[in-house]
């Protein structure tokens, strides 16, 4: 399990700023060096630094009241056993930071520097003792501190979480219980409520994913991962019946937070991408394309591309598809890309059509029932025999069972209607035997039929384009 952690300690731990972080102690004794200081520099020497370790214990022991070289000593040592995963420097480390807390309790940059350590120790579990000793230190350090901080609990989640992957015994519950417990730590982690959210998404507690990330954004207001986790949430919600367009009201908050999440961070290419979506899906096409624009503008590549030509197809601008298409392909865009196909379809460049449809199914390992579908409409439209299917259909739902019974004349189009339970479902069921109607030259009853499809308002299916095709034929 992959866990990212942002504890950036960045100026404050480099040895530069600690003449401003450590308060001197004057002198007011001759420079003796204390028993226990004496064998941690007789450690240090056997490390083989030179010159900086042993230009720092020098210091060290002329002046030993002054606690900057000593922090020195200790910053060295962190950085060189997190280069050389070497335990007797990072314990040295540990032992020279704690010196320097001696003389000046409270420092805050030994405590970033201790915490830091400590943290890293939980999530690899180096030492039994680092969990309290990660937790002992951020208590320590003053609220601002923290606020840059993942709380100790996220990193024994992270380090829970790996171990019951490895060891196949999830304990979801215990799980949770950790992340509610970072959350007590550290209010202000987005990292927690996300974590914690996933969970409840997993087993479709979506309304107690969304009042967990909502709690988490009533005092974070400058989290676009808080804000994007939101928004996904209700899509996922939207979707979960396998139509998003039943819950509408899921789609529009879903693009409010993607709206409150692109102003933290503009140039994320997806938060663009996916509000464009959602806009689209509430039949908000201009300001849908003006989202996709800038999503191309902020990486112009050939999935890219094609995903823009798809929006410009559904909406009726062939000419401009077409632009984007060629781009796409210039950029190394395959024919044998589904959008390929579809983009022609769409325009009822049938012949073209099939030469990316016979591309895109000789390297398919499973075939759907909308390839077999397509496969018959692709062949009719453009005058040619139908690529054969000679490998498994892949049915992945009771309507898509369904609709393959249909398409193989085992139930009628009548039947077929009263299983469609969704305007997902009806979309296709109007498309579809409406085709059927077309092709056998029933034509009133089949534009009937094409109109429902596109009166679904389903906004990105393929089935409305085509719809909207046959009927101005």
């Amino acid at each position: 399990m992959k866990f990212f952690i942002h504890i950036l300690l960045l100026a404050i731990l480099t040895s530069c700023s600690v003449q401003q972080q450590l308060s001197t102690k004057a002198m007011s004794t001759p420079p003796v060096v204390n028993s226990k200081i004496a064998l941690l520099l007789q450690d240090s020497q056997k490390t083989n630094h030179a010159p900086t370790i042993s230009q720092l214990i020098q210091k060290v022991a002329l002046d030993p009241n002054n606690p900057e070289p000593l922090y020195n000593l200790g910053y060295t040592h962190m950085q060189s056993s997190q280069s050389n995963d070497n335990m007797h420097e990072h314990d040295l480390a540990i032992n020279y930071f704690n010196e320097v807390l001696m003389m000046v309790p409270g420092n805050q940059a030994v405590l970033l520097a201790l915490y830091y350590i400590y943290y890293n120790d939980t999530l690899h579990n180096r030492k039994p003792s680092a969990f309290a000793d990660a937790k002992s230190i951020f208590l320590q350090l003053p609220e601002a501190a923290r606020s840059t901080l993942n709380p100790p609990s996220l990193a024994k989640y992270a380090l829970t979480a790996s171990w019951q992957q490895t060891q196949h015994q999830p304990n979801h519950q215990y799980l949770r219980e950790i992340l509610l417990e970072a959350i007590r730590e550290h209010p202000q982690s987005d990292a927690a409520y996300i974590e914690l959210a996933k969970f409840y998404n997993d087993d479709h507690y979506f309304s107690l994913a969304l009042a967990t990330l909502k709690l988490g954004a009533e005092s974070i207001h400058d989290s676009m991962d808080l804000y994007k986790a939101i928004a996904t949430t209700y899509e996922k919600r939207a979707d979960v019946n396998g139509c998003n367009y039943e819950r509408s009201s899921d789609i529009a908050n879903a693009a409010k937070y993607y709206k409150l999440a692109i102003p933290l961070k503009p140039t994320e290419q997806n938060l663009h991408y996916n509000l464009s979506r959602t806009l689209f899906d509430q039949n908000l096409n201009n300001l849908g394309i003006n989202e996709a624009d800038i999503a191309l503008e902020l990486d112009e590549n050939k999935v890219d591309l094609a995903i823009a030509a798809q929006n410009y197809s559904m909406l009726g601008n062939n000419q401009k598809a077409d632009a984007l298409l060629l781009r796409a392909l210039n950029s190394g865009y395959a024919i044998s890309e589904t959008g390929y196909h579809e983009i022609l379809m769409n325009e009822g460049d049938w012949k073209n059509a099939a030469k990316g449809f016979s591309a895109y199914i000789n390297i398919r390992e499973t075939y759907s029932i909308y390839d077999l579908i397509k496969n018959d409409i692709i062949s009719q439209q453009a005058q040619q025999q139908p690529e054969p299917i000679n490998k498994k259909i892949s049915l992945n739902n009771n309507w898509e069972e369904n609709l393959f019974k249909y398409w193989n004349a085992k139930i009628s189009a009548d039947q077929l209607k009263n299983l469609a339970r969704t305007s997902c479902e009806k979309t296709e069921f109007y498309f579809y035997s409406g085709y059927q109607d077309y092709r056998d030259g029933k034509t009133a009853l089949a534009k009937t039929k094409f109109s429902e499809a596109i009166n679904q308002n389903t906004y990105r299916f393929i089935e409305r384009p085509l719809a909207r095709y046959f009927l101005e034929k």
